[in-house]
């Protein structure tokens, strides 16, 4: 119960206090980078405690290296590093921004050990 219930919960709960916490501490763009590194490895962590004790589906090692460079391209675009005009079209046409950005960090995590 504690697998599959508590440390999914636990872990929403210290991504949402700590990043309360630590965002009147961090300023400008340091802050601000600091914040989305910190905020998408709990959402990564956070899908990966939803796999806890569920039997691995998959054994291969190239569905991890592409979901690991997925989750690396939304980080950097996340963090303004990545501008490419067209793609960023794309992806406001599709709604692909803010929340759905971090639904996919979870989606990554999931899917990394599945």
């Amino acid at each position: 119960m504690y697998k599959k219930y508590l440390l999914p919960l636990a872990l929403i709960l210290a991504l949402a206090m700590g990043i309360y916490w630590l965002k009147p501490l961090l300023k400008g763009e340091i802050g601000n980078a600091l914040i989305i590194l910190i905020r998408s490895g709990l959402l990564f962590g956070f899908g990966l405690s939803l796999n806890v004790g569920k039997k691995r589906r998959y054994e291969t090692w190239v569905r991890k290296v592409i979901i690991s460079f997925v989750f690396i391209f939304f980080l950097i675009w996340d963090l303004g590093y990545i501008m490419i005009p067209e793609l960023k079209a794309v992806f406001n046409s599709l709604g692909i921004n803010g929340y759905i950005v971090y639904l996919i960090y979870i989606y990554c995590g999931w899917s990394f050990f599945d």
